[in-house]
């Protein structure tokens, strides 16, 4: 009698909550898309753009300025990198934030091309100079949180700037070839991309990176690397999860199905059916044609209501 009144039965938190499980039963939506979406994009905050649902229907976000002020999405050939990085910068400019593409490839977000607060770097010197001129914003509102006499947050730094990067493999290395041709002692793009990356937070200026290899080497160092606390694997290998996920646990199988793979953070990693936008909805919600009206997929709405009765039982059998 006296084991069942100590023993803790609150069994929704403990050592094992928030990790991923390889139960194939779990009912992901085949497909989350904009229509199904519309209430959790509408209920996330200004700087926690929903990513995708678990298997629970629950909604898979990061928040830039809590949980982690830089992302990196490491993913294969065809593993949705762009896909992501659409849903991310449409929602963020949607809630008023200002996002620059480096895409080297040039036609990775044509959707964004001539939106407002949409700003495009797609050859390698428009790149360099894009990351100069984040890098002296990036100190310029540093000098007014120094002399803000408010909370750190509060700070009239401007609006959030989103910095959506992508194939950092290849653009990395001819950044690198290309700040080798400037004047000694110039402030490089490398340089910027650094203090971005490590001063980013309190002057609300983010990158959202993409590689399809992240390595210490594509990134510019072990150190930049760990600044990115929230990881996206999808389509990714052994020798990915072990870089990049070493601290999410034994390594996982990756995802077979399509818009789906992991997002790890702070240790956990969870299993994420990602959000798909198409090119004309990402600039209809860009614009801000979001309306949030539409109904959550069925799957989405059991779990919802099976974890709900759930919790209702345990939380009944605690008061016992």
């Amino acid at each position: 009698m006296g084991l069942v009144n100590t023993m803790n039965i609150d069994f929704s938190q403990g050592l094992y909550s928030g990790l991923a499980t390889p139960v194939s039963s779990l009912n992901f939506p085949e497909l989350l898309d904009y229509e199904s979406a519309r209430d959790l994009i509408a209920s996330a905050g200004e700087s926690a753009p929903l990513l995708g649902v678990n298997g629970e229907g629950e909604p898979v976000s990061v928040c830039l300025d809590e949980d982690s002020p830089h992302v990196l999405v490491n993913a294969g050939s065809g593993g949705g990198k762009s896909v992501i990085l659409r849903s991310v910068a449409a929602q963020m400019l949607a809630r008023g934030s200002r996002a620059v593409f480096l895409d080297v490839k040039r036609h990775s977000h044509r959707w964004a091309k001539g939106l407002p607060n949409a700003h495009y770097a797609a050859t390698l010197p428009e790149i360099g100079n894009a990351l100069i001129s984040l890098g002296m914003e990036v100190h310029r509102r540093n000098e007014v949180v120094e002399a803000f006499p408010g909370p750190i947050e509060e700070a009239p730094v401007g609006p959030r700037l989103v910095v959506l990067f992508e194939e950092l493999n290849a653009t990395m290395t001819q950044l690198q070839a290309l700040d080798r041709k400037l004047p000694r002692g110039s402030y490089t793009a490398m340089d910027a991309f650094r203090d971005i990356m490590f001063m980013g937070r309190a002057a609300k200026v983010h990158i959202v990176a993409v590689a399809q290899f992240a390595s210490t080497a594509a990134l510019g160092g072990g150190d930049i690397r760990e600044n990115f606390s929230t990881r996206i694997l999808a389509r990714y290998t052994k020798q990915a999860w072990t870089m990049l996920a070493y601290d999410c646990g034994l390594p996982q199988p990756s995802p077979e199905q399509k818009g789906r793979g992991m997002v790890c953070r702070a240790g956990k990693a969870r299993q994420t059916q990602f959000l798909y936008l198409t090119e004309e909805e990402a600039a209809e919600l860009a614009r801000g044609g979001h309306r949030p009206e539409r109904r959550l997929p069925a799957t989405v709405r059991a779990h919802r209501r099976a974890r709900a009765g759930r919790r209702a039982l345990v939380a009944s059998r605690g008061s016992l």
